[in-house]
């Protein structure tokens, strides 16, 4: 297994079903992939950006997901502070 992950190698078709490690390895694979094509070719396949936006996309979305879930730290102090 190389640290990049070329347009030719499989891509899950599912990115919610992997776990965030996973998703978080395969983002740095792909990160790998953009540097090397752009210095070896001067730019970046059309495969790999489309997997880089696909990427980012999840990871956004499951960002979002733990952020709402949270109390923000402000609000907890001052429900802390009116108990």
């Amino acid at each position: 297994m190389t640290t990049r992950l070329s347009p030719s190698e499989d891509f899950p078709e599912d990115l919610t079903a992997l776990d965030l490690p996973e998703a978080e390895v395969l983002n740095s694979r792909i990160h790998r992939e953009l540097d090397h094509e752009y210095a070896t070719d001067g730019e970046a396949s059309p495969e790999t950006e489309f997997r880089h936006e696909e990427l980012t996309e999840e990871l956004d979305r499951r960002d979002e997901q733990s952020g709402s879930a949270a109390v923000p730290a402000g609000n907890a102090d001052s429900e802390r502070l009116s108990s």
